[in-house]
């Protein structure tokens, strides 16, 4: 290469040219290699250039060690090479590898842009790196950088998913509201957080500060409207998304709006909106699963479950959870076996969640004995499981059993544990245990008893033959006394023969349920009967035929069910 260096400089410029446009025929590891091997004998692979052309093929190739050795092999690292280096590894997943390149480029005093702090913000998503996230974003704020859109939208993501809304609600205030991504980013994390309310607040500020409704504020705002069961709003924002034409590639969209119709007691209209999906995975399916389950159409709900089996997907442990959930309200056993049978058949991995469904549903179909298994053999428990466990064995009579697992109870019990303990309290007649949890309640646990705890304690109260002291509980109701409670005291009343009483909460009943008045005649009815006042009990089911009211038709829980079969699998007792 001796001579003029005019002409030298000529010819590498032409071999520079020859070579670069053998990049995009390199598909192997094979000849990427030795097209590495070419630049190497001209010198060439100490370029920047074609350092960083070759970093980005051999990960590309997925070879990231080739890519870092092609990286190290560069004299002078310019801005563009060390971003080849964070890109390609956050595209291979090495995230460590990321790190330890963003740490050397800042040893080296090479000054990070955009692409650099959003790749070493997303990094430290990955790894949950608060403090060193912290410090990033520091290096932005100091480079003038922290309110480019590049860096606002990962710097917000990481401070949500690390748990810190504080420090993303300091950035979303600085951030332009032209960005429509940092808004949903930030409902995202309050959803997480549960705190419904603080999403519809930040989506009127969206509002008034002028920034526009995206595909991901939308899927956020549908969501917490489900968790309300806010179906009118909902509504709305549908009719909002099909404006700005947001459903058509959006599934997570329209998944969305199908569980939040669902949780919203709306089942016709998540069913047609689950129907107008030209693409279902399996999150869809099991929102429809659950919807239905959750709303009383237990039998629908397995026949979307069944329906699924003819797609080429398969449910994961949450559709099945809430399948169980239907065969719970169903009182059908043998479904639910199926259903446990092709858990087993198919290796699904069982959460808290599936197990205590898993058990829920033996104890309400009669299995009390296999619901302890299940229980007993659960590798983590939840205070529902501990709950479905208590009101299992308390709805079937075994109330000792049930109070001695609640004082075995390694968990701080919650509301839903209290109706389970009071309402096995109730069921076996234990007047002065039910007393003692209800004061323990408030007392200990600092637990304001609600409608279905006032219920519980009329009914045991009732039951015993207390109608005074049950009535007195209710006067010292501190909300509104339900329809559920003076139900409870009617039929306190029927079983002991109490007439006027019966008459006063009848009328109670009638004022606020009038649309269920034919029970509430009926109940009273029944009182009549019992204390053999057949003119009284005739004359009460005249008076409903007149105003044509009719009684709900009577079924039993007994499973009155042909055997379906899950898959290949066919039900059977595993326990």
């Amino acid at each position: 290469m001796c001579g003029d260096p005019i002409l030298r400089d000529k010819r590498l410029s032409g071999r520079s040219k020859h070579l670069s446009s053998f990049f995009p025929r390199c598909f192997s590891l094979r000849r990427l290699r030795q097209l590495h091997a070419q630049l190497f004998l001209y010198g060439l692979h100490h370029s920047a250039v074609f350092g960083s052309r070759l970093a980005h093929a051999y990960f590309e190739l997925d070879a990231p060690r080739h890519a870092q050795h092609a990286f190290d092999q560069i004299h002078i690292k310019t801005p563009h090479s060390w971003n080849t280096m964070l890109s390609g590894y956050f595209s291979t997943h090495n995230l460590a590898d990321l790190l330890h390149v963003y740490k050397i480029s800042r040893a080296r005093n090479h000054r990070p842009d955009t692409f650099s702090l959003a790749f070493g913000l997303r990094a430290c998503v990955g790894f949950f790196l608060f403090d060193f996230g912290r410090s990033i974003h520091s290096e932005a704020i100091r480079s003038n950088l922290e309110l480019a859109e590049y860096v606002a939208v990962p710097l917000i993501n990481m401070y949500v998913e690390l748990g810190a809304l504080e420090d993303a609600e300091k950035v979303l205030r600085r951030v332009p509201p032209g960005i429509p991504t940092v808004w949903g980013l930030m409902m995202k994390g309050y959803l997480m957080a549960s705190f419904d309310v603080k999403i519809f607040e930040l989506f009127n500020q969206m509002k008034e500060m002028g920034g526009e409704l995206d595909q991901l504020s939308a899927v956020y705002l549908v969501r917490a409207c489900g968790n309300n069961g806010a179906g009118k709003a909902g509504c709305m924002l549908h009719a909002i998304c099909l404006k700005k034409n947001f459903l058509g590639a959006c599934i997570h969209l329209q998944t969305s709006l199908v569980d939040m119709y669902g949780k919203s007691g709306m089942v016709g209209s998540a069913k047609k909106m689950f129907d107008e999906m030209p693409c279902k995975d399996v999150v869809s399916w099991s929102s429809m699963v659950a919807s239905l389950a959750q709303c009383g159409r237990a039998w629908e709900s397995l026949h979307v479950l069944r329906d699924m089996f003819d797609q080429p997907l398969l449910p994961n442990a949450v559709t099945l959870a809430s399948a169980l959930l239907a065969c719970s309200n169903l009182g059908a056993l043998q479904q639910g076996k199926s259903v446990h049978a092709y858990m087993v058949r198919n290796n699904v991995e069982l959460d808290v969640v599936s197990n205590t469904a898993l058990l829920d549903m033996y104890a309400k179909c009669g299995s009390v004995e296999v619901a302890h298994k299940v229980f007993a053999a659960m590798p983590e428990r939840n205070v529902f499981s501990w709950s479905a466990m208590i009101g299992g064995l308390g709805m079937h009579g075994m109330c000792s059993r049930a109070l001695e697992l609640f004082e075995h109870m390694n968990l701080a019990p919650n509301s839903v544990t209290f109706v389970a303990v009071l309402s096995a309290c109730s069921h076996s007649g234990r007047v002065e245990e039910g007393r003692r949890y209800f004061k323990s309640m408030t007392e200990d646990y600092k637990l304001n008893p609600k409608q279905e705890h006032y219920t519980c304690m009329v009914d045991l109260l009732g039951r015993a033959g207390l109608l005074e002291e049950a009535e007195s509980l209710i006067k010292e109701m501190p909300m509104e006394s339900g329809p559920s409670v003076w139900g409870a005291l009617l039929g306190a009343c029927r079983i002991h023969k109490q007439i006027d009483k019966a008459k006063q909460v009848a009328n109670k009943l009638f004022v606020l349920e009038p649309d269920q008045r034919g029970l509430a005649h009926v109940l009273l009815s029944n009182v009549y009967a019992a204390a053999e006042m057949w003119d009284m009990a005739k004359n009460t089911r005249e008076l409903m035929s007149k105003s044509d009211l009719e009684k709900t038709v009577g079924f039993s829980t007994i499973e009155r069910f042909h055997h379906v079969e899950y898959g290949s699998c066919s039900c059977g007792d595993y326990w």
